[in-house]
């Protein structure tokens, strides 16, 4: 879902997010290139059936990317290399993928953290997109902030993020190819692109203002903070490590019930914290994440943890504010998705 690498993003959380996760793209039904071909014969000999060949690929419908990507889903019938021959059918994803989102994928799959799908590429050098082969993780997306969510699942994903964070932390020079999560990185976010031309839009309106006026001063003020206060947590070095950057329920798949991460193409080096809130949304929550760092190896007093988880989860409410305040015009039923950022806000 998301931005580039440059802090920039496509619009991925467009409107009604549910309704944007539905839309499929049937258009890409056509046969696959002699290059994806390529691939996914490469990817299935790496991953699936070594030595084996594709005897079969059927284009599947596949929803669409709310990061603007056009992925194409394919059925695969292999068969085995070995002496039975027998046939097994699997499913791939292919789609074109900047080189931070290759390069974090092949680094995570090498790393064995888990919780990432499998995934292949020829091409870990080009500036420019190439094509990504993954496991079909399916379509069944981690519930939203406002829906409920099995305490197992919670601590699930809790301990995939620590287990990301732990294996990356203090690896700058390792990483060197990540970009940033420097003042200008947030500046952007919350002054260019997201968060500063929806609100100022949004209090231009009277409605509006009618409606959530007793919050605009005490957003005001955060707002004129958060950048400082962002780039404060970075500057102690203590908490950075690879990180996704736009964690949303459209980034995380489950798979027999396990949360996969998808989506690194605004992976970045910065601090932890700023992947916990949008799905980790209290403090309560937040520490089922500081538990599973714990569990690691990574102890950090937990007043210091929840300091920090706060200001993180100011940055995530300014941030993710904006699509609902571009739809709250023509849709009220967003008040309660609009309640619930300004909650974040102010924490």
């Amino acid at each position: 879902m998301h931005c580039r690498t440059d802090g920039t993003t496509a619009g991925h959380l467009v409107g009604n997010q549910r309704r944007v996760r539905q839309e499929f793209m049937t258009h890409q039904m056509a046969a696959p290139s002699t290059e994806i071909r390529e691939l996914l014969q490469a990817t299935i000999e790496r991953f699936v059936a070594p030595g084996g060949s594709i005897t079969q690929i059927e284009p599947v419908p596949i929803a669409a990317g709310l990061s603007g990507d056009v992925p194409e889903r394919f059925q695969i019938v292999v068969r085995g290399g070995d002496a039975t021959r027998s046939e097994v059918t699997t499913r791939l994803v292919v789609k074109p993928a900047s080189l931070v989102e290759r390069k974090t994928l092949a680094h995570l799959l090498r790393e064995g953290v888990g919780h990432i799908p499998f995934n292949h590429t020829r091409d870990l050098v080009s500036d420019q997109p190439r094509l990504l082969c993954m496991q079909d993780l399916g379509d069944q997306n981690r519930p939203y902030s406002l829906d409920p969510i099995t305490p197992d699942l919670q601590r699930a994903e809790a301990d995939a993020w620590a287990g990301i964070h732990a294996a990356n932390l203090g690896r700058r020079d390792e990483l060197a190819w990540l970009p940033l999560t420097s003042r200008a990185y947030f500046y952007g976010m919350i002054e260019r692109q997201f968060f500063r031309p929806n609100w100022e839009r949004a209090k231009a309106d009277p409605t509006f203002v009618a409606r959530f006026g007793d919050h605009i001063d005490e957003v005001d003020h955060v707002a004129t903070r958060i950048v400082d206060d962002m780039v404060a947590i970075h500057d102690e070095e203590n908490s950075l490590t690879l990180v996704h950057t736009d964690v949303n329920p459209g980034n995380v798949r489950l798979l027999g019930g396990k949360p996969y991460v998808i989506d690194w193409g605004t992976a970045h080096y910065g601090a932890f914290y700023i992947d916990i809130p949008h799905h980790f949304d209290t403090v309560e929550r937040a520490l089922i994440h500081h538990a599973a760092l714990a569990r690691r190896g990574i102890a950090i007093p937990e007043r210091e943890y929840v300091e920090r988880f706060r200001v993180a989860a100011r940055y995530t409410g300014l941030r993710y504010i904006w699509w609902t305040l571009d739809g709250w015009q023509t849709d009220r039923s967003l008040d309660t998705w609009v309640g619930h950022y300004l909650r974040m806000i102010r924490m």
